[in-house]
């Protein structure tokens, strides 16, 4: 009996050590989420403007779509092209899709720069004299040397052939805190920019298209 005291030993000493092995593991992991940054949501606001609306309502507009490059279409915040490389963030993310979040704010611009119940949302019912507007973002994003980039293309569809009456591209820059809170803050300010570019060129629009 005294023989075979060893290898027993062994095997229970084994058995207990094999036993630990997981709540060791457990241990570290919920030591690496104790530690790790939180993660931070934002989000877009709509930005009064300067003046109020002047003038009488035309044909309502509504935004049919906004379009956003891939890049950007992730729940992360981008940042910043460098070297042909994007900053996707690990910890700072939107509250929502980016791209639904553009379009109502847009509208939310945009109907504080026209005359009253002359923007329709989005996912409202229109009248048939209604026209569209169809988005185009192709960059807006913070970039390295702190300020946001704002490229867009934009096109205001008239009757229900949807045939385009005016097509527009502006270039928008604004200056931005280092910080995500920052980045959307300017963010939400370039949209209100382009709300006031739309809204002037929106009234004047014919029936035929336009550079």
């Amino acid at each position: 009996m005294t023989a075979n005291a060893g290898p027993q030993v062994s095997a229970r000493f084994v058995g207990r050590i094999a036993g630990l092995v997981p709540a060791v593991l457990l241990l570290s992991l919920l030591g690496a989420c104790a530690s790790s940054p939180p993660t931070r949501f934002f989000a877009l606001d709509a930005v009064e403007p300067a003046a109020a609306p002047t003038g009488t309502a035309g044909d309502p507009v509504r935004i049919d779509a906004v379009h956003i490059p891939p890049t950007l279409d992730r729940s992360a915040i981008v940042r910043g092209e460098r070297g042909h490389q994007l900053e996707i963030s690990s910890q700072d993310r939107w509250a929502g899709d980016l791209g639904e979040m553009i379009g109502r704010v847009l509208t939310q611009d945009l109907a504080s720069r026209l005359p009253s119940g002359m923007v329709i949302a989005p996912d409202s019912p229109a009248p048939a004299s209604a026209r569209g507007l169809v988005v185009d973002i192709l960059t807006f994003q913070p970039q390295s040397r702190g300020e946001v980039v704002l490229d867009v293309d934009w096109t205001l569809l008239q009757g229900t052939q949807s045939n385009p009456v005016m097509r527009q591209s502006e270039h928008l820059t604004a200056p931005a805190v280092p910080s995500a809170q920052g980045e959307a803050a300017a963010m939400s300010t370039l949209l209100g920019q382009l709300a006031d570019r739309m809204a002037a060129k929106i009234g004047g629009a014919s029936g035929s298209a336009q550079p």
